[in-house]
């Protein structure tokens, strides 16, 4: 999906891009045990972008390639992380996998493809995660085709609600070890151009939400189709 703005680094603070980099690099090693809960949401997450081996896939914050097992071994896969480590475990995975996948090390929130290059982005357990969710959604949008779609999986609040008081307790702590609970996903989307296209799909309580996003106009566009 084109766009007339420039790249631009992020506005978050240095110090906020740090310390996501340094506590993600720490908990590597631990990452498959500690996320093992949220395979089977993520398998579903996938399975509903349903990816196909002739697709241009992108992975933003790859961690250690928990996406890959669950992806056609034929597709154009490309994996972006900030975490050096992270990086260094898709890529065994991937050989352990048989798959040839393109693991770099990047940053989500401004990444260097152009527009236009894929025809599938993965955003899993990022929006929650990264200092600035909104360049990350944008990014993610820029780069993806005018007809590709975008599987989300991750913590956010229910749609049309406001987050509870048990979430706002316990975001700021949340929020220093691992990921904001209080955040949004239709703010985030629309401000990218980007739009719900199917069914969310909750787990875990409804902490979790998975669902696939689509260029607005391709949403349009397909329900004018629909109702023809």
């Amino acid at each position: 999906m084109t766009s007339d703005s420039v790249r631009s680094p992020t506005a978050s603070p240095g110090w906020m891009r740090w310390w996501n980099r340094t506590r993600y690099q720490l908990y590597a090693p631990i990452y498959d045990w500690v996320a093992r809960p949220l395979e089977e949401g993520r398998k579903r997450a996938i399975e509903q972008v349903a990816p196909s081996s002739d697709d241009r896939i992108l992975i933003l914050g790859s961690g250690p390639g928990s996406d890959l097992e669950y992806l056609p071994r034929e597709a154009e896969i490309t994996a972006v992380d900030v975490v050096p480590e992270m990086v260094r475990r898709t890529t065994s995975k991937a050989e352990a996998l048989d798959m040839n996948v393109d693991a770099q090390v990047g940053d989500v929130q401004a990444l260097s493809f152009e527009d236009d290059s894929f025809d599938v982005v993965l955003l899993h357990l990022i929006l929650s995660v990264v200092p600035d969710p909104k360049a990350a959604a944008a990014e993610a949008a820029r780069v993806l085709a005018p007809n590709g779609r975008v599987s989300i999986y991750d913590k956010f609040v229910p749609s049309g609600t406001e987050p509870s008081l048990l979430r706002r307790a316990l975001n700021p702590l949340a929020r220093f070890l691992f990921s904001d609970l209080t955040r949004e996903l239709d703010p985030l989307l629309s401000q990218a151009g980007l739009e719900v296209a199917t069914p969310r799909k909750s787990s875990l309580g409804g902490l979790y939400t998975a669902a696939v996003a689509r260029p607005i106009h391709a949403v349009d566009t397909g329900d004018r189709t629909a109702s023809e």
